[in-house]
């Protein structure tokens, strides 16, 4: 399997609160595209994947054929206008509603860009209402992908083995979890920190030596080179096995002997191994 790079450019422009999960969310697509990528090209051609900045506005509100309220999500946009169960719409910007039409009105509706002002109009019991609101749009961010081929994946199995696995810390863990990056220090004793990200092996139980790359601010850490810590993997045909580092905040002091922090395996995946 040729291993491959990738440089990611996300577009950030007019996100809203919700905008560090969009972005995580980008990254993640573009990941699972790079992989793909590295899968169905076969030249070293450098390729482009790219998805343009696209955003929809949800209003909150779930509304029978007859144009009838049955429910407000609560904090949602229409909740903050003040529409009600039973409501009867009548328009929105003066663009009537009409009876087995209310996709055409739901589409007058999600057209609003990002915060315009607009009037809903409804029937509540005897009255008529102007409901005003305002848009809240959700954007998802742009991305670009440029996947580039460049080294062959470091093979550790002998010639004798039958079966492989891999072990790999070429994808970021998620921090949200409390994990974070590491690196592979060393297989059973043996030191493979130069070696590419992504190691095959061949299947059976190794010691892993990791090291930990946690970035969160409150890590203390001693002096000196940090001891490795070791994972006992048993590695099974066809299988990729992710390894970072999990921070444990509430030992986030106690560093001397690297207690903050465990190293482990976050993701297992299926992927194919054949030996050369």
């Amino acid at each position: 399997m040729r291993w491959i790079t990738f440089l990611l450019i996300i577009t950030l422009s007019g996100l809203n609160p919700s905008a560090a999960a969009q972005e995580l969310d980008a990254r993640e697509h573009a990941r699972a595209a790079a992989v793909a990528a590295s899968k169905t090209v076969s030249s070293r051609e450098p390729i482009t994947l790219q998805e343009p900045a696209r955003s929809y506005f949800e209003w909150g509100a779930i509304v029978a054929d007859n144009g009838q309220v049955l429910s407000v999500r609560p904090g949602s946009v229409a909740a903050t206008m003040g529409l009600q169960p039973q409501d009867q719409l009548i328009h929105v910007n003066e663009f009537p509603f009409e009876p087995g039409q209310l996709s055409q009105f739901l589409t007058k509706i999600s057209e609003l860009e990002h915060n315009q002002s607009f009037v809903v109009g409804v029937r509540r019991d005897q009255q008529t209402l102007d409901l005003t609101g305002t848009v809240r749009a959700t954007v998802i961010p742009g991305w670009r992908l440029e996947v580039f081929h460049e080294v062959e994946e470091t093979s550790l199995a002998p010639e004798t083995a039958q079966q492989c696995g891999r072990i790999s810390v070429f994808f970021t863990p998620p921090a949200a979890a409390d994990l974070h990056p590491a690196f592979i220090n060393s297989i059973d004793g043996t030191n493979v920190r130069i070696q590419n990200p992504t190691l095959k092996l061949a299947a059976q139980e190794y010691q892993v030596g990791v090291h930990e790359l946690i970035q969160d601010p409150s890590v203390r850490r001693g002096r000196g080179i940090a001891p490795e810590k070791y994972l006992t993997l048993t590695i099974e045909p066809n299988k990729v096995y992710h390894i970072g580092a999990r921070f444990i905040p509430a030992k986030r002091f106690k560093y001397i002997r690297g207690d903050y922090w465990e190293p482990e395996v976050w993701k297992v995946t299926e992927q194919n191994c054949q030996l050369d």
